[in-house]
This record gives C-alpha cells, sequence and structure tokens, in this order.
C-alpha cells in the first residue's frame, strides 16, 4: 500500500498520467478525485464529469457511447489548448463552446473552462481502464444510454452510476476508506470533540442502529477504539471546534492518511486478542472457553481499563445482538427473537466482573508456575528470600495439583512455558487492570444498577430494530 491506496490504484493512475503525459498538478488532481480526497463533496467531479459528457454529445452530435468512448481515450485532448482547439466555437441545441470553455444550458446551466474539461476527459479515461478494462463494458453502456439522450435527467444518472461505480473501487482498492468512513461519521456525531464518554458510545450506536443497518455495539465499539487512536496521532484535532472546521485545514485527508496508514493493517483492538489465539494448545493453560471469555472482556484494548463499562456492554449485550444476527442468519433454532431482544438472558455486569476476577487469579497462579519452572533450571533458587522461596514450593505445589492436557510431562510444560510466559505476563497485567477498572466502577456508579438500567437501554434497541424480523 502506499499513500492510502494499493498498487492496482497506483498502477491505474499511473497509465492515464503516462498515457496523457498530465502534469504533476494534474495527477495529483485526479489522485484526489479517485481517492474521494475532494471537498466538500467528493462526488462533484463524477457529476461534472456526466454533464460534460452529455455537452460534448450534444456538441459534437454523438448518437453512441462509443463516440463518448473515443474521445475520452483520445491522448491528443489532454491539455487545455488541444481541446481548445478541437472544440471552441462549435455550437449545437443547449450545448455550446466559446473562448472560455464549454457550456451546457438549461434550467440547471452547467460549464466548465478547457482546463476543466482536459482534466474530465482523464477521469473518464480512469473510469474506462481501471482495473485493466474489467468494468469498460458497463461504463460504455452508460456513455452509450447518454449519447441517446443527452438530457439533464440522464445526465442525472450517469452521475449517480459514476458515484457508486468509485464508491466500489475505494471499497476494494483503498485500504484507509473504510477508517475514514468511521472517523468522519464519529468526529459529525461527536461535533468535532475528540474527547468521548461511555455513554457517547452507547448513544452513537443507538443512533446508526435507527438507520436501519443494526450495526453490532461491539462493532461500533472497536470503530470507537480506532477513533481514539487516530485522534491521539493527529495534530491539532484538539482544536476543533466543529465537524465542519476539518475541511478548513490544509492538507487534513494527507495528514490523516499518514496517521492512520500503522491502523489499517491492524486496529488497535486486535493486539491482545492475538496474543490469546497464538497461545499453543499444549500444556493447556486456558481452556477454550477461558480463552473466549478473556476474548470477549479485553478485545476492546484500552477500553477493557479505561472505559470499562463499554468493555461489560459488549460482553453482555453484544453476545445478545450476535444471538440475535445468528438466529436470523439460520432462520431458526433457540430462543425466538422477541425472547433474545428482551435481553433476559443477558449476563449481568457483576458476574462478568467475577468470572474476571477469577481468570485474574487464575493467571496469576500460571505466571508463578512459569517462575517456579524457570528458577528451577538454573541456581538462583537458593540465593532468594524465603518469602519467595515459599511462594515457589507453593507454585510447585500447584503444578502436582493441576490435571490439565499436557500438564503431566515436567519438561514438556516447561518449553511450553517458556514459550509463552511473556504473553501470559501481558494477559495477567491487562486482566488485572480490567478487574480493578471493574471495581472502580462498581465503587461509583453500582454495577447492579448499571446492569438494570442498561438492559432497559438495549431491550428497547433490539425490539425496534428486530421487530419486523420477529412479526
Amino acid at each position: 500500500m502506499s499513500g492510502g491506496y494499493d498498487e492496482r490504484c497506483a498502477a491505474d493512475l499511473a497509465n492515464v498520467g503516462e498515457g496523457r503525459a498530465l502534469s504533476r498538478e494534474e495527477r495529483g488532481w485526479l489522485a484526489r478525485v479517485v481517492t474521494g480526497a475532494v471537498r466538500p463533496n467528493r462526488d462533484k467531479p463524477l457529476w461534472d464529469l456526466a454533464h460534460a459528457l452529455a455537452a460534448l454529445a450534444r456538441l459534437t452530435g454523438a448518437g453512441e457511447g462509443r463516440d463518448l468512448v473515443t474521445l475520452a481515450l483520445d491522448p491528443r485532448l489532454a491539455t487545455p489548448e488541444a481541446v481548445a482547439a478541437r472544440f471552441a466555437g462549435a455550437g449545437a441545441d443547449m450545448a455550446a463552446a466559446d473562448a472560455r470553455g464549454l457550456v451546457l444550458a438549461g434550467p440547471r446551466a452547467w460549464r466548465t473552462t478547457w482546463a476543466g474539461l482536459a482534466r474530465l476527459l482523464a477521469l473518464a479515461e480512469f473510469a474506462l481502464t481501471a482495473e485493466d478494462l474489467a468494468q469498460f463494458p458497463l461504463v460504455t453502456g452508460w456513455f452509450d444510454d447518454l449519447a441517446k439522450a443527452p438530457e439533464p435527467e440522464e445526465a442525472e444518472r450517469l452521475a449517480k452510476r459514476l458515484a457508486r461505480h468509485m464508491a466500489a473501487y475505494r471499497s476494494a482498492h483503498l485500504p484507509l476508506a473504510p477508517l475514514e468512513r468511521r472517523f468522519r461519521g464519529i468526529l459529525n456525531f461527536l461535533r468535532g470533540r475528540a474527547a468521548f464518554t461511555d455513554d457517547d458510545i452507547l448513544a452513537f450506536w443507538r443512533v446508526e442502529m435507527g438507520t436501519g443497518e443494526r450495526p453490532g455495539f461491539r462493532t461500533v465499539a472497536e470503530h470507537f477504539v480506532t477513533y481514539e487512536a487516530a485522534a491521539a496521532l493527529r495534530e491539532g484535532l484538539d482544536g476543533l471546534s466543529a465537524a465542519a472546521s476539518l475541511d478548513a485545514i490544509e492538507g487534513w485527508e494527507e495528514r490523516l492518511t499518514a496517521s492512520l496508514a500503522d491502523l489499517a493493517a491492524g486496529e488497535p483492538a486486535a493486539a491482545l486478542a492475538d496474543l490469546l489465539a497464538d497461545l499453543p494448545d499444549g500444556p493447556k493453560i486456558l481452556t477454550g472457553a477461558e480463552r473466549d471469555d478473556l476474548a470477549e472482556l479485553l478485545r476492546l484494548e484500552p477500553f477493557h481499563r479505561t472505559r470499562p463499562l463499554t468493555a461489560l456492554r459488549a460482553a453482555s449485550f453484544g453476545r445478545v445482538q450476535s444471538g440475535l444476527a445468528n438466529r436470523l442468519r439460520r432462520g431458526g433454532g433457540g430462543a425466538d427473537l422477541a425472547e433474545r431482544a428482551s435481553c433476559a438472558e443477558a449476563e449481568e455486569y457483576r458476574t462478568l466482573a467475577a468470572r474476571a476476577a477469577g481468570l485474574a487469579h487464575h493467571l496469576g497462579r500460571m505466571l508463578r508456575i512459569a517462575a517456579a519452572l524457570r528458577l528451577a533450571a538454573t541456581d538462583l533458587a537458593r540465593d532468594l528470600d524465603a518469602d519467595t522461596q515459599a511462594a515457589l514450593r507453593e507454585a510447585e505445589a500447584d503444578l502436582r495439583r493441576i490435571r490439565r492436557a499436557g500438564f503431566d510431562d515436567r519438561a514438556r510444560v516447561a518449553a511450553g512455558f517458556a514459550a509463552v510466559d511473556a504473553a501470559l505476563v501481558r494477559l495477567a497485567e491487562e486482566t488485572g487492570r480490567f478487574v480493578r477498572a471493574a471495581e472502580s466502577l462498581d465503587r461509583r456508579h453500582a454495577l447492579d444498577a448499571a446492569f438494570a438500567a442498561d438492559r432497559a437501554v438495549f431491550a428497547q434497541a433490539f425490539a425496534t430494530a428486530y421487530a419486523g424480523e420477529a412479526a
């Protein structure tokens, strides 16, 4: 990936730029249009292109799409001077070319300069030839529809088609596009604030649920993790007073792209989950259920320690929403939608916190065993103080008491722990942080009361969002 787009996109841009001998400035304009870095409306150049083609169809009498394709692919029309020499002085019904540029008359009059038309023809070539001409027949068909009826309505229709086409291209070839959409959507919701609360996350999810898309609460929370990381990286974000002011910062798209480049390959929420996924199956330091529980509680890193309420909401009600989605996908099985939507089976926050405390205790026990095994292979144990030696003897006793797969062969156990002890330290530390954060939350807001209030909110949101499916 380079500059926010992949090698295929870079090659597509290079093909047009080199074939038309575009200047650095013209290549930059084309790249900004393709990547959507045009503000305030990224689709405005596509709207202009559709109207330029409508004007050219009228001006030249083009009756078929191939006539417009010929104009778009003609490298001799790459400069304002060449375009002016070709079309200046021509005129037709509702279209004319004067000394300044191309004009499309009518109730919604449109015009562009000769330099603007040259750029739009380069954009037309990109739309036709991108992805090794994979979309060439489709786009040519759209040009044909316009050439046969170059009316304002048909130009509007082509503009919408091109906008959808370019949106699909960006999704396929711009790894940062989803991140920017999330960033901008959350930024607009927060009115430019970099800081946010647990309740802001919940409120944003409820708004998104109201659109009919039904995003998972866990997914939305992960988007906020990305947003927070991006907000910390973006220079000057703390000074924004409104979402609109983002566009007032010169070159913000490029700065955002540079800041988010390291987030595109792997978002912050994945780090602890990766540690859990990479733990070997033997010795069975963690069972499958224990891994799942830890992944559920720690997947929103760093929210498990900074926003434990969001972590609890995701673990409890995220699981309920997953159950709703799975039942819809399967078409049956288990409790019906109305029962699931009531959140009667949602796990209480106090229960989740207690299970986390149990896992923290278990991980601490595993760490003591790892230390005992490591020290037993050295001469250091005899130099330790009495309390530490007592702790090591207890760890040795624990090792003999454990009845888990892979713990019956001391040499294999020692090798297994040696391979993962750094990961165990991190997991134990982060689980302990979550436990302490949940205890602090309990002292401030009472976990039982918070769960009861949240269950009412989530139940109402689920009942509304899935009402039609339940019926």
